[in-house]
């Protein structure tokens, strides 16, 4: 999948620890997050009622705009972004 691929080559961006892309699906507005370990993105993918692994998740979000999802999104990621690996 082509949101995957992106999500994973935003990683060997200096200084890039983690990378979310949104990506629309018919009404449903889906998130790919990719991580080089120092940010578990499964667990600000859980926030979105998604989930994966540590360095690799995703969600799905129906019914939202690429604005509301990227707002969801940013929200979880403070949310939950700073604790350390490991801790939910």
């Amino acid at each position: 999948m082509v949101s995957s691929q992106a999500a994973d080559e935003l990683l060997s961006i200096r200084g890039v620890k983690a990378s979310f892309v949104i990506f629309p699906t018919g009404n449903v507005m889906n998130i790919s997050a990719r991580s080089l370990g120092d940010i578990n993105v499964q667990v600000v993918m859980e926030v979105l009622g998604g989930g994966g692994h540590l360095t690799m998740a995703a969600t799905q979000l129906p019914n939202l705009t690429a604005e509301q999802a990227k707002s969801k999104l940013l929200a979880a990621i403070k949310e939950k972004a700073q604790l350390p690996v490991g801790q939910k």
